[in-house]
């Protein structure tokens, strides 16, 4: 017997898998050529946006074979939630981002509102270029204030799960990426 909320159970039960364990292996080796390319030589600093990210950086992380930093922001607006809300900092990095190519490594790039604010302070702070990385890019009919610069997979807009992203502050460990029922 398990002590999760029953909404949580429910939530995996009756999910559709979006995205299988295997596929996204391959998009993220492909999210990491497409890394590789861009930032080779540049001695970048990666950001990791907790908590979400904390997979895909890890895997990332991996396959990226030329010197980086590692260091991470916590930004959020769901806190839990299935739709955001005020942000809120948490942590910023110890490490300073001044003259510094900054990659920004995300889960999902919804409205996009905390990746922007997340650039924004970053040159602010004196990064001299930032690049945007995130696992998945949703499909939005609105206009967003940035747009990612490498997006490891393309998901409808719907509630996703797994691999970092969570449901109720669950589910951040399944293997593969989920989508939560539509009612």
């Amino acid at each position: 017997m398990t002590d999760a909320p029953p909404a949580v159970l429910a939530a995996l039960r009756d999910a559709q898998v979006l995205v299988d364990a295997d596929a996204l292996v391959r998009a993220i080796d492909q999210a990491a050529v497409r890394l590789a390319v861009l930032l080779t030589g540049e001695n970048p600093v990666v950001l990791s946006v907790l908590n979400g990210a904390l997979p895909f950086t890890a895997a990332l992380l991996q396959r990226l074979h030329f010197p980086l930093e590692l260091a991470c922001i916590q930004v959020s607006r769901y806190r839990s939630a299935t739709t955001g809300g005020e942000l809120h900092w948490h942590a910023r990095p110890l490490i300073s981002l001044a003259g510094r190519h900054v990659l920004i490594v995300d889960d999902v790039l919804d409205q996009g509102l905390t990746l922007a604010a997340i650039r924004d302070w970053a040159l602010e702070v004196g990064a001299v270029r930032v690049t945007v990385a995130v696992m998945v890019d949703k499909k939005v009919e609105r206009l967003r204030p940035l747009a990612a610069d490498v997006a490891a997979l393309e998901c409808p807009n719907r509630y996703l799960f797994g691999f970092g992203m969570d449901f109720q502050g669950y589910w951040r460990n399944l293997p593969a990426i989920y989508a939560l029922a539509e009612r």
